[in-house]
Order: C-alpha cells, then sequence, then structure tokens
C-alpha cells in the first residue's frame, strides 16, 4: 500500500494532524512539568499526565484535520482551475495562452543552455475547415478539431507539446534531444500521411 503525502494526498493530512496532536500535547506535558508536576501527589500527577493528552487530542486533533483537509481541498481546486485556465476545452490541448508560455519558457531555456539549441515549432492549419463548418455544421467541425487534434497528440514524443493557436490552426513545439537528431520532421509527415 502505496501513502500519498503530495500536496494534495490524505497522508499528508493524517500525518500532520498526527505530528500537531503530538506537538500540542508535549508542550502542554513539559508545561505540567516545570511548572506544577513537583507539587502534586502521584495520582494527581497521573490526571494531570492525562488531562494533558487527553485535551490537546480532542481540541488540536479535529481542529488540525479540518484544516489540513480544506488546504488539501484548496489545492486540488487549484490544480484543477490551472488545468481549466491552461486547456482549450473542445480540443484537451493547450490553449494558445498556455502554449505560447511554453514555447517562450522553453526558448529561453536554449538561450540560456547553448545544448538546447534545436528542436522545432509546427503550425498546422486544417485545410478547408471552413468548408466542413459550412457544409456540415459547427458540431461536425468541432468533431473534426477534436480528431485533428487527437491525430497531432499521437504522434508526437512525451517532451513535445501541442496547442490550439486558433480556430482551425495548432501548434506543436518538438525540442530535439540532441542537435544531431531532430524529431520535427518525422513527426510532421507521420501525422500528414495519416490524414
Amino acid at each position: 500500500m502505496k501513502f500519498d503525502f503530495s500536496p494534495t494526498g490524505y497522508a499528508r493530512v493524517w500525518l500532520v494532524t498526527f505530528v500537531g496532536v503530538v506537538v500540542c500535547s508535549g508542550a502542554a506535558l513539559m508545561v505540567d512539568a516545570y511548572y506544577s508536576f513537583s507539587s502534586l501527589n502521584p495520582e494527581q500527577v497521573t490526571r494531570a499526565i492525562l488531562v494533558d493528552i487527553l485535551l490537546p487530542t480532542s481540541l488540536a486533533g479535529p481542529l488540525l484535520f479540518l484544516l489540513m483537509n480544506k488546504i488539501r481541498q484548496l489545492r486540488n481546486a487549484k490544480r484543477e482551475l490551472s488545468l481549466l485556465a491552461s486547456t482549450d476545452s473542445l480540443t484537451a490541448v493547450l490553449n494558445r495562452g498556455a502554449f505560447t508560455m511554453m514555447v517562450d519558457a522553453y526558448l529561453e531555456q536554449c538561450r540560456a543552455h547553448a545544448n538546447l539549441r534545436s528542436g522545432a515549432l509546427l503550425v498546422i492549419d486544417a485545410d478547408h475547415f471552413k468548408t466542413i463548418n459550412d457544409r456540415f455544421g459547427h458540431q461536425l467541425g468541432d468533431e473534426a478539431l477534436k480528431l485533428i487534434a487527437g491525430g497531432i497528440k499521437s504522434t508526437l514524443r512525451g517532451a513535445d507539446i501541442v496547442g490550439r493557436v486558433g480556430g482551425d490552426e495548432f501548434g506543436s513545439s518538438c525540442p530535439a534531444p540532441r542537435p544531431s537528431r531532430p524529431r520535427a520532421w518525422p513527426s510532421a509527415s507521420a501525422w500528414r500521411s495519416q490524414n
């Protein structure tokens, strides 16, 4: 069984709750030990220890769990919103803003590192797409865009990114792993021959 200690996992919620309760109980015990244990008889010391453990457990435990669970939910919501903000809702590829941002970030890396100075940027335009919309309707045009996006994604490598940059235009950034072996042309040729 694998525990998910990521910021969005439940294991972190339980771990922080447990550690928080232990710290609160330890602090209560240290304060009581310093100020009052020496003046108490053994029965009162036992009672004080139980109170020092049970009170923080019953108060801090639920509060810490609630707080950490809300933080986990907020992180999940933030991740989902970030995904929604960067993805084209129709084709499930990056939208223009996210695609441009990622390409710009890669180009900045290329400027900083001489060994990254290879790769390709493909701009893919769906020929006669307006005819499809006019003749068959926008619903089939949307299906055509989904098929085009799926076809592009299926021919690219893991490091490549694809985005919808216009109505019927897609872009693909294909960083080459080595300057001597660019991969964009085989990807473009493979995709064009399939479609």
